[in-house]
């Protein structure tokens, strides 16, 4: 059985869908979508909006059962017939997998020493990962409003919930981060930059392991506070700066920057917006 991957673009650059098909002498219709979506719902009666506007209701709604969902997004895998079905339309999938992003906070103020006291390892742009559940993380918008980033972070992995060297431990759940945009600060026209910040419990804990994990921001106050300050309502590129470090101690750390496109990615509906 041979396996093919195609991957195609949303908004042109940043949000990538990743399909599968398998081959036993003629094409197999079924495809296999992997994306950020929009949660709706509860436990038992789950559905997924696309970044595209369509809504995935579970054909195996049974199947899911035990997940228990309580963030806002999550990355799903779903398999549809596409002789049958359109990518760009609502339907009933099956429902292969689904993991729960993690919200990040963002926010229109300078920061202050107390908002961060962990480092980041590195930050990715456009680069598949792979982090503890075992799916790809990358740079991706589901809209103008909401964004993933991929945050690779040191953790402990003497606390490992499972045997498992990819399975996450309870130290996983203790690191938050944040963005922080000062109006104030200068910047190059047309760039909005904004600062990350890593918090963890236990800040002295000696980390040994990196884990990759896409964390979403919901970045409407900051636009709103850059727009009001600069009176441009949608930056060229945004660029975030953060505290990078080889090891897990914050004694050592150096600024480093991520930067990415922001309007071109969104150009084509500013006018409806």
């Amino acid at each position: 059985m041979k396996k093919q991957k195609l991957a195609v673009v949303f908004a042109a650059l940043l949000t990538m869908v990743g399909f599968s098909s398998c081959l036993n002498g003629e094409t197999d219709p079924t495809v296999s979508p992997k994306e950020f979506m929009k949660v709706n719902g509860g436990v038992g009666y789950y559905s997924f909006t696309s970044s595209s506007g369509y809504t995935i209701t579970p054909a195996n709604m049974s199947a899911l059962k035990d997940v228990q969902l309580s963030t806002s997004y999550a990355y799903v895998i779903y398999s549809y017939d596409s002789s049958l079905m359109e990518l760009n339309e609502d339907k009933s999938a099956t429902i292969n997998a689904v993991v729960g992003i993690r919200d990040g906070w963002a926010m229109p103020r300078a920061t202050v020493e107390e908002d961060g006291n962990a480092p980041i390892y590195s930050l990715q742009n456009n680069t598949e990962l792979i982090y503890y559940y075992g799916y790809p993380a990358y740079l991706a918008y589901y809209d103008k409003y909401n964004l993933f980033i991929p945050i690779t972070y040191y953790y402990d992995s003497s606390e490992k919930s499972g045997e498992d060297s990819e399975e996450s431990g309870a130290d996983i759940d203790t690191h938050s981060f944040a963005l922080y945009y000062d109006s104030e600060e200068a910047s190059d026209k047309g760039t909005l930059l904004m600062h990350l910040r890593h918090k963890v419990i236990n800040p002295d804990t000696k980390r040994d392991k990196t884990n990759t994990e896409s964390f979403h921001f919901n970045i409407a106050a900051v636009l709103s506070a850059y727009t009001a300050k600069t009176g441009i309502s949608m930056p060229d590129k945004i660029v975030i700066e953060y505290e990078e470090s080889q090891t897990s101690s914050y004694d050592n750390t150096i600024s480093n920057k991520l930067e990415f496109e922001y309007k071109s990615v969104f150009e084509e509906n500013i006018a409806n917006n």
